[in-house]
């Protein structure tokens, strides 16, 4: 027995031997002989510069060590307690038999999609009640995340975890975090915010069913610049986690998928039986067992942006620029000046087929919408439609254009999108004018190209007789195009201005 297995800290917690080391400690199995159990206890090592840094650090320590021991939820690692001795923290917490992530993909290689949404949706569950209480953790990655024999999932080491307001005591120079897995915002400098941990369980969803993280070059300072510049490798394995674990590793934080959006997101994953393909449905039906994810295009993710008509036409800038946020159904996550979506006014419409209602919306306008669509973003006079477990999505979008008729408006967003790239793989399919409830318009139905996936759309623009000029477009995965494109003509033809 070695000297430090014969020790005893704070006189009641003996030290039997070390169960996992890091950068920021060691981790020692322990028994608490004043309550006669086992438990973990962290020993945070620090390498102080000075004795101020050591200090500041040792009190940053304790503090977020016991402001993380204020969460309860059965998968956050409960903590006992917390001592300073021999001049540096110690953190005592409740022992979990089991391995971390990290360790299982090391020895047994990636996950199958549906383990990993299981995985993400109790880490995703750990985050949101941290964030409830105002608890930060900054270090999610899979080396911190622990997979018991009876599939409890459980966060740990909130041992650099910190209140949102506590920013001073941790610009003392140091990289507290693995930078394979540090959000973008972190790594310019900004301080930790909750889509800071939702980007990190992002990668770590990315490493457990790719096999790698996102972002690994082998060494600090490259990986570091590739979170920072690059686009993550497109999934290979991810299948339906693909689109969400893009949508959490977006550069900037307000563009993130929300953790709410996550959820359900994962939940619909994890709930599907694995490697089933989500199902063809005639035009009407409602999906059933269906796997698949709240809409997030693959490509639209890659891009980091919508591309409406207005965004074509003369607002999408070049793929690094984000043009609005996917979801805004959480507050938080929410532009003041965007308010969310209110939920759907729908009243049953006789003449039309089961399963579809007519959606009343605030911009002043209502269409026939499947009882499984729904509002989920909203930018000025936009407002984006789609269905679960589907890729697709309806735009409808009421700002006035100012280049005459509805032809050469569309020609226009044809030309200006062209230039600025924000179209590779562009394949014209159709650009008319057309004649549609009797007033002029004009119809733009075209494929385009993002990575591996080709996308098809079909935009009409046409004014009411009120005089408000209205686009109605329609966004789908090529494949898909057979079967979403018989909505569109429904979605057109019961439109109407109110």
């Amino acid at each position: 027995m070695t000297a430090e297995t014969q020790r005893r800290v704070a006189g009641r917690y003996h030290l039997l031997e070390a169960i996992g080391r890091g950068g920021m400690g060691v981790v020692w199995l322990a028994h608490d002989e004043l309550l006669d159990r086992p438990v973990a206890v962290k020993e945070v090592l620090y390498r102080a510069i000075s004795e101020d840094d050591r200090v500041a650090f040792n009190r940053r320590t304790i503090r977020e060590a016991r402001a993380a021991g204020r969460l309860d939820h059965p998968s956050v690692v409960v903590v006992h307690d917390v001592i300073e001795e021999d001049g540096r923290p110690w953190i005592v917490m409740q022992l979990v038999r089991s391995r971390s992530l990290g360790e299982v993909l090391r020895t047994g290689g990636p996950l199958d999609p549906r383990s990993v949404a299981d995985i993400g949706t109790q880490i995703l569950g750990a985050l949101r009640a941290a964030h409830a209480a105002g608890v930060l953790h900054r270090d999610v990655k899979p080396e911190n995340v622990l997979l018991t024999d009876d599939g409890r999932v459980v966060l740990t080491d909130f041992g650099i975890a910190t209140m949102p307001e506590e920013t001073a005591l941790t610009t003392t120079g140091s990289l507290s975090g693995t930078p394979a897995f540090m959000p973008p915002e972190r790594l310019r400098g900004h301080p930790a915010i909750p889509q800071s941990d939702l980007w990190s369980l992002g990668a770590t969803l990315y490493a457990a069913v790719e096999g790698r993280p996102p972002f690994d070059k082998g060494a600090a300072v490259p990986t570091m610049a590739a979170v920072l510049n690059e686009q993550p490798e497109p999934t290979r394995l991810a299948g339906p986690l693909g689109p969400v674990i893009q949508g959490l590793l977006r550069k900037e934080p307000e563009d993130r998928i929300t953790a709410a959006d996550a959820a359900e997101a994962l939940r619909r994953v994890a709930a599907g039986p694995p490697g089933r393909a989500r199902r063809r449905r005639s035009p009407g039906s409602r999906p059933a067992l269906v796997v698949g994810l709240p809409l997030l295009l693959l490509a639209v993710i890659a891009v980091a942006g919508w591309y409406g008509y207005h965004e074509l036409a003369g607002t999408a800038a070049g793929p690094s620029t984000p043009i609005s946020s996917p979801t805004v159904t959480s507050s938080a996550a929410v532009p003041t000046s965007s308010p969310p979506s209110p939920p759907p006014s729908r009243t049953p419409v006789p003449a039309l087929p089961g399963g579809w209602g007519t959606h009343i919306d605030p911009l002043g306008f209502s269409l026939a919408l499947p009882d499984d669509w729904a509002s989920y973003n909203r930018k000025q006079a936009r407002v984006w439609f789609r269905p679960p477990g589907s890729r697709s999505y309806l735009l409808v979008d009421l700002t006035a254009w100012t280049d005459g008729d509805p032809l050469t408006a569309l020609r226009d967003v044809e030309k200006q999108a062209l230039a600025k790239g924000n179209l590779p793989g562009y394949e014209l399919l159709a650009l008319r004018s057309m004649t549609f409830k009797g007033r002029p318009a004009a119809d733009w139905e075209f494929s385009w190209k993002q990575g591996a996936a080709r996308f098809h759309v079909f935009d009409r623009l046409f004014t009411t007789a009120d005089g408000r000029q209205v686009a109605i477009y329609l966004h789908t995965v090529q494949d898909d195009w057979e079967e979403e494109s018989a909505y569109f003509d429904r979605f057109a033809k019961s439109f109407r201005p109110s």
